[in-house]
């Protein structure tokens, strides 16, 4: 008995000598312990474990104890976390392949609020005709439906929109040719249709974009294959809305209806095709009034082609949008793989190429292996473009110069690889730039498999993407059409 109660010891001693030799030692570099920040909260860490050989497995950050924050299978982290004005004990945590645990505690102040966290998302249900509706945890990026799971739009939704403050969400419906309009319920996510919704288009309904004062809003509509026009309108005080006088106003030949408004709201561009079937980019200015739109000098602004291009040249831009600071704007050239890059003359709205735009996605298309850009989404801190490549099954990603608007291509991300994304048609950073959200399909081989939205948290530091916790979140009526029009958007 004497003898097996040894054993017992020895063998415990030599498990806790074997566990303390493997202890990771974690540094973390921001934010600093005893600091006050703003949120949300930049944390860069890492870890290393001089008596692993096998180096480390994990890192985690808890924001309470028993509270995970962010977890990811690397040995070093660079990411954002959202939290409310508060004071907080956190840790930073980290697991070697031998066994060990290390951690670091960071106690810190939020005494502001930055960037809006992330409050609610919603997605188009086309072939169901509603729009799908979660919460999402902003610590996490992981969604919950709300109690009202879904409500119905009309036929064939599109293309959401929503305001700067996340009270109104807006739908175009390309089958019923409308455009309904909505309250959401600040509290729970719930959407309430406004009274007089849905409101007529003149044609198959396209994109929707809301006017950064919340009083305007826009949709392109395609009443005939070579004609798309602008339906305008203001927004009253019980959330109905009215035709701005003028309205419909014509965008010529395009047929994608693509458009983006920049942050002064004094510029509305839209994408189209000028003479010889070339793409463009048109220009509107924004009576701040009125909301009645007037061409800019110059436009449409064609988008320029890659030296020698011969056979995949520049097309309509499938997606466009203006960075965070109003100097510059963006779209997706499908044809090309690529996206192009414009100036915007801040006092007429006319557009200039960046240099050396167009800007490939590794390699323009040659006709072997086209990925297809087809969305974009640029995060609130003008830090990274992404983009939803359909055919390529990626997420591309490009870092943008601060100074000059140029952006850099990073790497395409094999959607299939980051388990979740086979033809992902959407992508839309939330208003925090923590995480990033798509819609497609569960499956490896690029077959009907689940349906379902797919969540990312954004690596700040080189702008890849890291599931959140259970993602993919499966919704059958999402991803239904074959059209490449859909979409997911994030409000605060």
């Amino acid at each position: 008995m004497l003898l097996r109660e040894l054993k017992l010891v020895i063998f415990f001693l030599t498990s806790a000598a074997l566990a303390s030799a493997t202890t990771p030692v974690v540094v973390v570099e921001s934010p600093g312990s005893g600091t006050s920040v703003g949120s949300p909260v930049n944390y860069v860490a890492w870890a290393t474990s001089s008596g692993c050989s096998k180096g480390i497995s994990a890192m985690r950050i808890y924001t309470a104890p028993g509270v995970i924050a962010y977890t990811i299978n690397s040995n070093q982290l660079n990411t954002n976390i959202n939290l409310p004005v508060g004071s907080y004990s956190t840790t930073v945590q980290a697991w070697d392949n031998c066994g060990g645990v290390g951690k670091m505690s960071v106690n810190l102040k939020i005494s502001k609020i930055n960037l809006a966290p992330p409050k609610f998302l919603y997605a188009t249900e086309y072939k169901a005709g509603r729009i799908a509706e979660y919460t999402v945890n902003p610590l996490t990026g992981s969604l919950k439906a709300t109690s009202q799971a879904s409500v119905a739009a009309h036929t064939g939704p599109v293309d959401i929109g929503s305001d700067h403050w996340g009270n109104h969400l807006y739908v175009v419906n390309s089958g019923s040719h409308d455009l309904n309009a909505y309250i959401i319920n600040r509290g729970s996510g719930n959407l309430t249709q406004v009274s007089g919704s849905p409101f007529k288009l003149p044609g198959i309904g396209l994109r929707v974009f809301v006017h950064p004062s919340g009083h305007f809003v826009y949709a392109t509509s395609s009443p005939s294959s070579s004609n798309t026009e602008i339906s305008a309108f203001s927004v009253r005080s019980n959330g109905s809305l009215a035709p701005v006088p003028g309205s419909p106003f014509s965008e010529g030949s395009g047929s994608l209806g693509a458009l983006t408004i920049d942050q002064t709201g004094k510029y509305l561009y839209f994408s189209t095709t000028a003479s010889g079937h070339a793409g463009a980019v048109g220009g509107f200015s924004i009576n701040q009034t009125s909301g009645a739109l007037t061409p800019v000098p110059g436009s449409p602004f064609l988008t320029p082609t890659y030296a020698g291009c011969t056979q995949f040249c520049s097309d309509e831009p499938t997606d466009l949008q203006v960075d965070p600071t109003s100097k510059y704007l963006y779209g997706t050239e499908s044809s090309q793989d690529a996206i192009v890059g414009f100036k915007i003359d801040p006092t007429t709205g006319t557009l200039t190429n960046l240099p050396g735009s167009p800007y490939a996605e590794g390699s323009f298309n040659t006709g072997n292996t086209p990925k297809d850009p087809w969305r974009l989404s640029i995060d609130p801190s003008g830090k990274f473009i992404h983009v939803a490549d359909d055919e390529g099954n990626n997420f591309s990603i490009f870092k943008l110069n601060e100074s000059t608007g140029t952006p850099t291509f990073v790497t395409s991300l094999n959607a299939i690889s980051l388990k979740g994304v086979c033809v992902p048609y959407t992508v839309n950073v939330d208003p925090s730039g923590t995480f990033v959200y798509s819609l497609g399909l569960t499956t490896s081989a690029c077959t009907p498999g689940t349906n379902a939205v797919i969540g990312y948290s954004l690596n700040q530091a080189n702008g890849k993407l890291l599931l959140v916790p259970g993602s993919p979140f499966a919704n059958a009526n999402v991803h239904t059409t074959t059209i490449s029009q859909e979409k997911v958007l994030v409000t605060r």
